[in-house]
């Protein structure tokens, strides 16, 4: 079935997002705070809109993918934002990894303009967009669900469902608070072997021979050995979505004590001026952390 989508947040992401929704033969109508990260999808035969609020009017679906919380609000909220266009019976697909409690919010506005609110955060990498090999956490009442599915078929390879879209953004967090931890722990041993004289490459044969395997580990190996940070998940991203899962914690009376240290790592990440490299900078970190025998 072909719908009418309207795309907000051309990013990392959401570019490639957007270009497979446009292979499937969906209609496009794209925004993006920056103009000219829309210019390839435009001459493909998308359209470019003025506003937020240009790009959802008239759409069946309206999708949002951007950073956070706070830009979530930036592009969707005022006078020309984009639940000003949303049409009754529209559904808005917030792709976006931006916390229970931000869900919550969304859901009162989307259903104040009569429409259809799914959370549908995502698992994987742009090269996963690229290939609509993106595995999405969808949540939301079916009726929404069913009316979008062509859409987030297009995109992804598989998806958790769920009826409701606050434990979509729940499952999401909890997924990058045990990534962020493993990417983390395998930093810190890299660098504990390495004070020791171990060779980075010898602790990753092992660890991948032992029960504590993971293929992230090989991934990030790869980029750390190569010097190669460029991002394909920032540190601050992740610091960020700790930081969600933390306000979870509180809200729901949860602790979490691995969590708080792995965001203060993050933290630290950020602050050193890594934060815009991968994740895997917490490795360059750790290792600039290691105090020389006297």
């Amino acid at each position: 079935m072909r719908l009418r989508i309207g795309f907000i947040g051309l990013g990392t992401m959401g570019e490639p997002i957007a270009n497979n929704l446009r292979k499937a033969g969906h209609d496009l109508t794209v925004w993006n705070r920056t103009a000219s990260k829309g210019d390839g999808l435009v001459q493909k035969g998308a359209r470019r809109a003025a506003s937020p609020k240009a790009c959802a009017e008239g759409q069946d679906a309206v999708f949002v993918c951007v950073s956070d919380e706070k830009a979530l609000d930036a592009v969707l909220d005022g006078p020309e934002g984009g639940l000003a266009g949303l049409k009754a019976g529209a559904i808005l697909v917030d792709l976006s990894t931006s916390g229970t409690r931000a869900a919550t919010a969304l859901g009162q506005k989307v259903a104040a303009r009569g429409a259809g609110l799914v959370v549908s955060p995502m698992l994987g990498s742009r090269a996963a967009a690229e290939k609509a090999q993106l595995v999405l956490v969808v949540g939301g009442k079916a009726g929404a669900r069913d009316a979008v599915r062509p859409a987030l078929h297009a995109v992804s390879a598989r998806m958790f469902e769920s009826d409701d879209p606050v434990q979509a953004a729940l499952l999401k967090l909890c997924v990058n608070s045990v990534g962020a931890a493993m990417v983390g722990a395998f930093g810190e041993a890299l660098a504990l072997g390495g004070s020791g004289g171990i060779d980075a490459g010898r602790v990753l044969e092992v660890l991948q021979a032992s029960t504590f395997h993971s293929p992230i580990y090989l991934m990030k190996s790869e980029l750390i050995a190569a010097g190669d940070l460029a991002p394909r998940f920032k540190a601050s991203l992740a610091e960020k979505d700790q930081r969600l899962a933390q306000e979870s914690a509180e809200d729901q009376g949860a602790r979490m004590p691995i969590n708080t240290a792995v965001r203060r790592l993050l933290g630290d990440t950020v602050t050193s001026g890594r934060g815009d490299q991968d994740l895997a900078a917490v490795a360059a970190l750790l290792k600039d952390w290691v105090q020389p025998k006297a």
